[in-house]
Order: C-alpha cells, then structure tokens, then sequence
C-alpha cells in the first residue's frame, strides 16, 4: 500500500504475502473492540509511521484496514539550523566587542577628563615641566684662571 519495506516491489509482494489480504484504505483508523481489532503502529525507513487495524472474522479470515497517508514527522532544515548558530555566536561575538569598546571609551574619556582637571589646577607653569632638566649646563670653575 505505501511502497515501502523490503517488499515494496510488486513482483515480491506478490510473491511473498498470497495469504495477505489487500489492505482497505481509511483516512482515519480507530480499533473497534466488538469485533476484536488490534491496533498496530509501524514506522518505516524514511521515519514515517503508519497506523493499520487487524482482526479475523468468523471464519478466520484476515481483515485489514489502513490508513491511507502515512504520517511523516517534518523534515528538519538543517542547513539553517547550522548557518542560525554561526550567526548567533557572530553576532554575540560582535555585541561582546562592542560593549567592550564601549566601556572602554567611557573610562578613557573619564580618565582624561581627570588629566585635563589635574593639568588645569598646576601649581607649575603649564609650558614647563618641573621634572625636567636640560641636558647641558654650564659650570664655573673658580681655581680655573685660564683665558677665557
């Protein structure tokens, strides 16, 4: 009925199930306990699943109704999946950055302002620094009596 198993071929079904009865397709199967169904659920190779019911009359003759569509779980887009998590972690990777970026600027911009007020209140004449001292210098020697 769904071409499927290993005998989903005609030529080996045929050969193979003579003392099966061709399935009756119903849309919907539900068991029946008056008449002594039972209901069985298979999956198959692909993962769908289908559900048929069996019972054997009086003469115990084999009945069998199925359903007509197989109910197959939907297919997963694993392309998207893969290529959603490497955005997802670019993306957090790159707020990371920027939020770094962002606190450091604020602390730079605070430290220099800091600088800039501590510079502003110098005791020292801003033009000169009072740690600094030439690399020349000019000594006088008073034993020296030389011409000069």
């Amino acid at each position: 009925m769904y071409h499927t198993g290993p005998l989903k071929e005609p030529e080996l079904c045929s050969a193979n199930c003579t003392n099966v009865p061709v399935p009756i397709a119903v849309d919907k199967v539900e068991a029946i306990e008056e008449t002594n169904e039972y209901l069985c659920r298979y999956t198959d190779e692909d993962h769908c699943q289908f559900t048929y019911v069996y019972y054997y009359d009086i003469e115990r003759k084999l009945h069998i109704r199925a359903q007509q569509e197989r109910t197959c779980p939907p297919e997963i887009f694993v392309l998207g999946i893969v290529f959603g998590v490497i955005a997802a972690i670019v993306l957090i990777g790159m707020a990371i950055l920027l939020l770094w970026k962002l606190l450091t600027t604020i602390h730079d911009r605070r430290e220099f302002a800091r600088f800039e007020k501590e510079r502003m209140l110098a005791k020292w004449d801003t033009g000169e620094n009072p740690i600094y001292k030439q690399a020349t210098s000019t000594f006088k020697n008073p034993t020296y009596a030389g011409k000069g």
